[in-house]
């Protein structure tokens, strides 16, 4: 195997990465997710500034994760990332979050696109090799992505958000971290609410003062989330909890 096929790094978890019940967040859960694929494309010569010599840039398409558990306080979690076999207009990405004895905290898969940034037009994989020679066969999970349904909001009431300078990542529009943010503080779930399984599918970008409008259906333990600017659907959401009490 390739030394450069996978990446791997510990993190010590802050305050700020539990909510008020100290859960582990979905949003530091993508953010650790975010981090180690971002450099692990350094490593490769396939980063943000690499890209941008080309007008290239990485869009992230659909992500999920499933939480195996929930780790205490100030936990040291090892992540580790690969980039799986390329698809025929996308890429995916496969991390494992796990505790300091190997135990699995969360399974993580991403989608990938390449963009032209100026066009936005897609770049397809055929024109693209990853720099490693043998790419890592380990799945994390055996299924492929679902569609999510969209669901009819004629009876919803919808939720704003204002799109703020402060969400802006570096490709200039909305960090995809901050619609999963921008849910669950929709949400408030109480402590007997965990979140097991989270998946979202975006659609469009958001810019900074975007108005979004969010749109919520809850199905017993199962909550869908749709967002909406204008009349652009932006992202489609479900998140499956299970009740801990």
């Amino acid at each position: 195997m390739d030394n450069n096929a996978i990446y791997e790094e510990k993190f010590r978890l802050r305050i700020s990465d539990y909510d008020c019940y100290d859960h582990l967040t979905p949003v530091a859960i993508l953010d650790l997710a975010q981090d180690v694929a971002g450099k692990h494309a350094d490593i490769l010569n396939i980063g943000f500034d690499d890209f941008m010599k080309e007008n290239h840039i990485w869009i992230l398409l659909r992500t999920r994760f499933e939480m195996m558990k929930y780790p205490p306080l100030y936990s040291t979690l090892k992540v580790k990332t690969w980039p799986r076999e390329k698809g025929r207009v996308d890429f995916d990405r496969d991390t494992l979050i796990t505790d300091e004895n190997d135990d699995v905290i969360c399974k993580v898969q991403s989608k990938w696109a390449i963009v032209d940034y100026k066009t936005r037009r897609l770049i397809l994989p055929r024109n693209f090799e990853y720099p490693i020679k043998e790419i890592c066969q380990e799945k994390n999970f055996e299924t492929d992505f679902k569609k999510i349904d969209d669901f009819d909001i004629s009876s919803l009431v919808p939720y704003e958000v204002k799109c703020s300078f402060s969400d802006l990542d570096h490709n200039g529009h909305i960090n995809n971290i901050k619609y999963v943010q921008y849910i669950t503080n929709i949400l408030k779930l109480d402590k007997n609410y965990l979140i097991r399984n989270l998946e979202i599918n975006y659609l469009h970008e958001l810019k900074k003062d975007d108005t979004l409008k969010i749109y919520i259906k809850q199905e017993e333990n199962v909550f869908f989330a749709k967002g909406i600017k204008n009349e652009d659907n932006i992202f489609l959401c479900k998140i499956e909890c299970e009740k801990n009490i």
